[in-house]
C-alpha cells in the first residue's frame, strides 16, 4: 500500500510538472512580447531553458544507464541474443573511449595554442597601458611587466620547439612538413626578437621600446597561427583521430551501408507486390512508375520525345501534392501526440496500473 501511494504521488508530480512546463513554453511563444516582458517570463527564460537542457542531459545519462543494464544483464545471464548485446556494449565503450581521447587531445592542444597567443596579447596589453594609462587599476611597473613577458615568451618558445621536434619524430606528410618549416622560421624570428628585448633597457617606456613590443606582439601572433595549423594537421594523423576514423568511418558507416543494401532487397520485394495490377489504384501507380523510370533514362526519349517532361510533371505536381498531404497528416499526428504527452495521457508507465 505504501508503494502504491508513493507511486501515485510520483505520478501526480510528474504530470503536474509536465503540464506546467508545457503551458509555460506554449504561453511564451503565443503571447505577444509585451505580455511576456510584463509577466517576467523574458527575464528568466534563459535560466528556465538551461534547466530543461540539464534535465535533458540527465535523461541522456539515464538512457545510457538503462542500455548498459538491460544488455549487460542479457550478456551476463547469456539470454537469447546475448552476442548482439555484447557487440553493442563493446561498440559503445569503444566509441566513448575514442571520442573521449579525441576530446582530451583537443583540450590539450587548445590550451597549448592559447598559451602562445597569450604572449602576444600580453605584449599588446603592455603597449596599450603605456599609451593609455589605466584609471582605477593598479599595474606592475613597466620594467617588471616586460621582464615577465620575456620569461614567459622564452618558456612558450621552448614549448613550441619541443612540440615541433615531436611532430618531426612522429613522421609527417608533405603538408605538415611545410607547416613545421614555417613554425621553425616563426620561432627563430620570435627568438631573435626576445634576444633584442633582453638587451634593451626598460626603465622608461620610450616610443622606440613600445615599437619593439608592438613588433614582437605581431611576430608572436604569426607564430601562434602557424603553430595552431601545425598542431591541427599533426593531430589529424594522431592515434586518437585514426582510431575514431576507423570506428566511425571504417565500421559504423560501412555497417550502415550494408544495412541499407539489405533494405534494398526488401524494397524490391515490396515494389513487386505493390505493382501487381489488381485494382485501378495499383494500375495507376504502375503506369506512373513506368513513366518515371522511362523518363529517367535516354531510352524513354526514343520511345516518346516528351517522356522526360511528363516524368518531371509527375514528380512536381501529383507526387508533390501527395507528399504535402503526408507531411500535413504527420504534422497533425505530431501535434496530437504532443498534446497527449502534455496532458500526461501517454504516461501510463508512471502509474501504478490504474487509469
Amino acid at each position: 500500500m505504501v508503494t502504491n501511494n508513493a507511486t501515485d504521488t510520483r505520478t501526480k508530480l510528474i504530470r503536474i510538472f509536465t503540464f506546467l512546463g508545457g503551458i509555460y513554453f506554449f504561453l511564451y511563444f503565443v503571447l505577444p512580447e509585451s505580455a511576456v516582458i510584463s509577466l517576467g517570463m523574458k527575464a528568466h527564460h534563459e535560466e528556465i531553458s538551461n534547466g530543461f537542457i540539464v534535465i535533458g542531459a540527465m535523461a541522456l545519462g539515464l538512457g545510457l544507464y538503462n542500455i548498459i543494464r538491460a544488455h549487460g544483464a542479457r550478456v551476463v545471464f547469456q539470454r537469447a541474443g546475448w552476442f548482439n548485446s555484447l557487440a553493442l556494449l563493446v561498440g559503445l565503450v569503444a566509441m566513448i573511449g575514442a571520442t573521449s581521447a579525441q576530446w582530451l587531445e583537443n583540450i590539450r592542444n587548445t590550451k597549448d595554442i592559447r598559451s602562445v597567443q597569450i604572449v602576444g596579447e600580453f605584449a599588446t596589453r603592455i603597449v596599450e597601458d603605456v599609451r593609455t594609462p589605466p584609471v582605477g587599476r593598479l599595474v606592475p611597473p613597466f620594467r617588471e611587466r616586460v621582464s615577465a613577458l620575456i620569461r614567459y615568451g622564452d618558456d612558450r618558445a621552448s614549448l613550441v620547439e619541443a612540440h615541433t621536434n615531436l611532430s618531426v619524430e612522429a613522421g609527417t606528410n608533405g603538408g605538415t612538413s611545410i607547416l613545421v618549416v614555417e613554425v621553425r622560421e616563426r620561432i627563430a624570428t620570435a627568438r631573435a626578437k626576445l634576444e633584442e628585448l633582453k638587451g634593451v633597457s626598460w626603465q622608461q617606456p620610450t616610443e622606440e621600446n613600445v615599437g619593439r613590443l608592438t613588433q614582437f606582439s605581431q611576430d608572436v601572433a604569426k607564430l601562434a597561427s602557424s603553430y595552431s595549423l601545425m598542431k591541427r594537421s599533426h593531430d589529424a594523423h594522431g592515434l586518437s583521430q585514426r582510431l575514431y576514423d576507423f570506428l566511425f568511418d571504417g565500421l559504423f558507416n560501412q555497417l550502415g551501408s550494408a544495412m541499407f543494401a539489405l533494405l534494398g532487397v526488401y524494397i524490391g520485394a515490396a515494389a513487386y507486390r505493390a505493382f501487381r495490377v489488381r485494382t485501378i489504384e495499383s494500375g495507376l501507380m504502375m503506369v506512373a512508375a513506368v513513366i518515371v523510370m522511362l523518363g529517367q533514362i535516354s531510352f524513354g526519349k526514343e520511345i516518346y520525345e516528351n517522356m522526360p517532361s511528363i516524368r518531371q510533371w509527375l514528380l512536381e505536381v501529383p507526387n508533390s501534392a501527395a507528399f504535402r498531404a503526408i507531411r500535413l497528416g504527420a504534422g497533425v499526428a505530431g501535434l496530437m501526440l504532443a498534446i497527449r504527452m502534455w496532458l500526461s495521457i501517454e504516461s501510463k508507465s508512471f502509474s501504478s496500473g490504474r487509469k
